[in-house]
C-alpha cells in the first residue's frame, strides 16, 4: 500500500494556535521598516517578537496571507541594515506572522546576531 503525499500545512488568516515552531521566538520591541514592491508603499513597524525563522510585526496597512515584502533592520549593532525577504504566513487585525526567506548563510547570521544582540523582555 502506497502512502498519501504529505502538502504543506495551509497558511491561515490568523495567528498559529498551539502550532510547533521549527526556531522559537524571543519577545522583542523593535523599530523596523516593511516594504511592500508589489503595492509600491514602504511604512514604519513595530516587531514584537522575533526568531530565525520569522516575526511578529503590527503594520498600518493591511497585509494579505501570501504577500511577500521586505524587512530593514536598523540596529546600532550593525554597520549596514540587515534586510530581509518574507512572506506573511498569518494576519490579524494589525498584526501580521513573517516567514523568513534566506538568500544566504550571511542573512541568517545577522538575524541570529540581532537576535543575541537585542535584550528581550
Amino acid at each position: 500500500m502506497m502512502a498519501a503525499p504529505v502538502s504543506d500545512p495551509p497558511i491561515s488568516s490568523g495567528p498559529p494556535k498551539q502550532r510547533f515552531r521549527a526556531h522559537a521566538r524571543q519577545p522583542v520591541r523593535l523599530a523596523a521598516v516593511l516594504v511592500h514592491p508589489e503595492r509600491g508603499w514602504q511604512r514604519d513597524v513595530i516587531v514584537f517578537d522575533l526568531g530565525l525563522g520569522g516575526a511578529c510585526v503590527e503594520s498600518s496597512e493591511v497585509l494579505s496571507v501570501g504577500d511577500r515584502v521586505q524587512v530593514t533592520f536598523v540596529t546600532p549593532d550593525r554597520w549596514d541594515p540587515l534586510n530581509l525577504q518574507a512572506r506573511v504566513a498569518w494576519r490579524s487585525s494589525a498584526r501580521a506572522g513573517l516567514a523568513f526567506e534566506y538568500p544566504s548563510p550571511e542573512v541568517t547570521w545577522g538575524i541570529f546576531e540581532l537576535l543575541t544582540a537585542k535584550p528581550t523582555h
